[in-house]
């Protein structure tokens, strides 16, 4: 299995999107299976000629020529999954940033998220242009192509309390700062936020902050190799605290986490293979 990481180019996209990958296997090449865990982003998958069978912990993805076209959305996970490829693959996936999707489909996300896996076709043309941007060989030029078909779809979007609460969220200062105080500090209950999670991020805001402690501690582990010890002072009460999210979060303890985890593309991908 190969995977290659782009960031956007364009300037738009690049508010929107974190980034794409392409993922090949070739039919010679053995399973690739790893698991993948929680996070930020909602990430929008199309594969060529592929069958998935998908459960709340496990995606299996498998070579099928009778299936043209499959079109994914990811939105809604918040334990580890297991994901496996079988046999040929050709794979193009899109993470958005948080609420970034928002802008590029018609309806609410959460009108697309229902299920572990659900199949994504905001748009007439959506299958049948992810079917031709699979077909190009150049791995670049099938970039280009999928954001010139994002920037078609472009339109403004704009959640004035989301993008404050994210904003707290996302504040290092506050990142163990309670719902209550949030709820306090932006002038608007905790009815009315879930509310504006579940319609554009499909998470809750509990679940939402948690992810963001557990990739800051990732990042900061990354950033420290050197350094003896875990970084649980950093974003966590104490080590206890960490360890009890991370077992949520992974299955692991910190420990076995960051002994096992690959990251790959400059750290832009961490899974753990099996």
């Amino acid at each position: 299995m190969t995977i290659k990481v782009y960031r956007p180019e364009n300037p738009i996209l690049k508010k929107y999107i974190e980034c794409f990958y392409i993922l090949e296997q070739t039919s010679e090449e053995s399973s690739a299976t790893y698991f993948t865990f929680p996070n930020i982003y909602t990430i929008v998958t199309a594969s060529e000629k592929t069958e998935t069978l998908a459960t709340k912990d496990k995606i299996i993805t498998r070579y099928c020529l009778s299936n043209p076209i499959e079109t994914n959305l990811v939105s809604n996970f918040n334990e580890p999954v297991l994901v496996s490829y079988e046999g040929k693959i050709n794979e193009v996936t899109t993470y958005f940033k948080p609420l970034g999707i928002n802008a590029f489909i018609p309806n609410d996300l959460r009108d697309y998220a229902e299920g572990s896996f659900p199949d994504f076709s905001p748009y007439e043309d959506y299958k049948e242009t992810m079917a031709t941007i699979l077909s190009i060989k150049n791995p670049d030029e099938k970039i280009r192509a999928v954001e010139l078909y994002w920037i078609s779809k472009f339109r403004p979007f704009e959640d004035s309390l989301l993008k404050e609460v994210l904003d707290e969220m996302f504040d290092t200062k506050n990142i163990s700062q309670s719902m209550t105080k949030l709820s306090y500090t932006t002038g608007r209950s905790r009815t009315t936020i879930n509310k504006h999670f579940e319609k554009h991020i499909c998470k809750t805001p509990s679940q939402f902050k948690k992810i963001i402690r557990f990739r800051a501690a990732i990042q900061s582990q990354l950033d420290e190799k050197n350094r003896i010890g875990l970084p649980y002072s950093i974003d966590y009460f104490d080590q206890s605290h960490m360890i009890r999210d991370f077992k949520k979060l992974t299955g692991f303890t910190p420990k076995v986490f960051f002994s096992k985890t690959t990251t790959l593309e400059k750290d832009l991908i961490k899974w753990m293979f099996i």
